[in-house]
């Protein structure tokens, strides 16, 4: 009997450490709630015929994701135990530089994303103010869009 209390207690602890872990990490939807609203930029559905003059207009107005200046992001693997790990800066720079590139997409629907990755991007004051989700296929989500 006294074998089993142990077990039990031993189990026990493990069950609370698993539901604390599990329960600390935001969900995707309360970081998408975050970052819209930490900015403001509202999103204008392009035309396809329009694109072009849309890209120009951005690069004039210096619209580019994030809307806001990054001080650093996360890269989480979207798994059981979501690992996380702080983007170095050339790496962050790299891929600010691809995630604005609108020549570094093949445009088109896949079908419904198993989100695998998500890379939160944050400010100088710690405000989330981006997140992007990557599934194995490739397909990128970024929000806020521009």
């Amino acid at each position: 009997m006294k074998l089993f209390k142990i077990i039990f207690a031993i189990f026990l602890v493990f069950f609370l450490l698993f539901v604390v872990f599990t329960s600390m990490r935001p969900s995707l939807e309360a970081i998408e709630k975050e970052v819209y609203t930490n900015t403001t930029y509202s999103v204008e559905t392009p035309w396809p015929k329009a694109y072009d003059s849309l890209c120009k207009i951005e690069d004039e107005k210096g619209i580019y994701f994030p809307t806001k200046k990054v001080e650093y992001a996360h890269l989480t693997k979207n798994n059981f135990w979501k690992t996380t790990e702080r983007l170095k800066t050339d790496e962050l720079k790299t891929l600010l530089t691809i995630l604005n590139d609108s020549a570094s997409y093949d445009w088109g629907e896949l079908g419904t994303p198993e989100i695998h990755y998500y890379i939160t991007f944050y400010d100088q004051n710690d405000n989330c103010i981006a997140l992007t989700t990557i599934d194995l296929e490739g397909m990128a989500y970024s929000h806020p869009m521009i």
